[in-house]
């Protein structure tokens, strides 16, 4: 079967090469066949697609840009993130828990992905399957996605949307994969400098991010709060105590937590950003484990108690500078008090 990828039919036509409804062409690239409907989003509909290029046929993912964002302004930015998110797929999708970028094209005026399809169910719908997680199962969420964070981190990318329904639990091996880089940021100088577009879901943005300035930490204050739910089954925003300014999920918990994870996931949950983990090995570090962190072939720049790399790396240029230039005077003034010797 193929299914129709205008907006307007989504009519289910056998396996021919235009929709027999609309007209519209069922082929993207002339080798991309969506068979059904996976989700819907604010920035789009994906589709589960095979490959008939390739002698197997396997399944990958359509992610189709369709804006629900009213005005033009409105719908051209969301248009520019439907495509960063392609420019992110292309630079992160080699890690094995990100999906893989296979396309970026356009096709009747409409944008698409093509992205490796990972089988599985998202940690929302596990929730709802499985009823709140243990604290086992929390420590080993954070032991496997941690590694990933710190990958997209050290690439100087901001996430910006960690939630369950964003990490899917493969289902040949229970692997974790992060999902949906529609709403990620660089985190240049500039960028980091300006206030930029609030993005992510609500219940699970940090305070610095709904203001348009994000950091690294603001993923590891969503990370904490999608542990929280996961632990007591219980909305997000019903978790956070306004009277109190505070969260509250321990009166919500019917599972053990331990003292230390306990005081990890209070302080992800921080307000304050420096009272907050700055970086993944921090986290790694207060939960002893001993998760080793993806390493690249690129410099791995990455914050250091809320310093900027790049404003670290210039001033021990600068230091460096200055001592060689302490170093040439006092060569100088040896050769200077040589000469005079000499002379004398």
């Amino acid at each position: 079967m193929s299914k129709c990828l205008n907006p307007d039919c989504l009519q289910t036509n056998s396996k021919t090469t235009f929709c027999q409804k609309c007209g519209s062409k069922l082929l993207l690239r002339e080798r991309y066949r969506a068979l059904e409907i996976l989700g819907q989003g604010g920035f789009g509909r994906t589709f589960l697609a095979v490959d008939e290029h390739k002698p197997s046929q396997p399944y990958c993912a359509i992610k189709q840009f369709l804006p629900q964002a009213q005005g033009t302004n409105n719908q051209e930015k969301a248009g520019e993130l439907f495509k960063q998110e392609a420019i992110q797929l292309e630079q992160l999708g080699k890690h094995q828990q990100i999906p893989e970028l296979f396309a970026y094209l356009i096709q009747d005026n409409r944008q698409y992905l093509v992205q490796e399809y990972i089988e599985g169910q998202n940690l929302l719908q596990e929730l709802a399957q499985t009823g709140a997680f243990s604290e086992a199962k929390v420590l080993n969420l954070l032991g496997d996605l941690l590694p990933v964070l710190a990958f997209i981190h050290q690439k100087l990318v901001i996430h910006r949307d960690i939630k369950p329904e964003n990490i899917i639990r493969r289902k040949s091996d229970n692997k974790l994969f992060l999902v949906d880089f529609g709403a990620a940021k660089a985190a240049t100088i500039t960028a980091l400098a300006v206030t930029g577009t609030v993005t992510g879901s609500a219940q699970y943005t940090a305070p610095e991010q709904a203001m348009g300035k994000p950091t690294f930490a603001s993923d590891l204050y969503s990370l904490g709060v999608t542990c929280i739910h996961l632990l007591t089954n219980i909305e997000p925003f019903n978790l956070f105590d306004v009277s109190k300014s505070d969260w509250v999920w321990r009166d919500y918990l019917k599972v053990k937590v331990n003292k230390t994870l306990g005081q990890v996931l209070d302080k992800l949950l921080q307000q304050g950003t420096k009272k907050r983990f700055q970086t993944v090995q921090e986290v790694l570090e207060a939960l002893q484990l001993t998760a080793k962190l993806t390493s690249t072939p690129d410099i791995q720049l990455k914050s250091v108690k809320g310093v900027n790399p790049f404003i670290f790396i210039y001033k021990v240029v600068g230091y460096l500078n200055k001592i060689i230039v302490f170093i040439w005077w006092g060569s100088v003034v040896l050769l200077a008090g040589d000469w005079l010797g000499w002379w004398g």
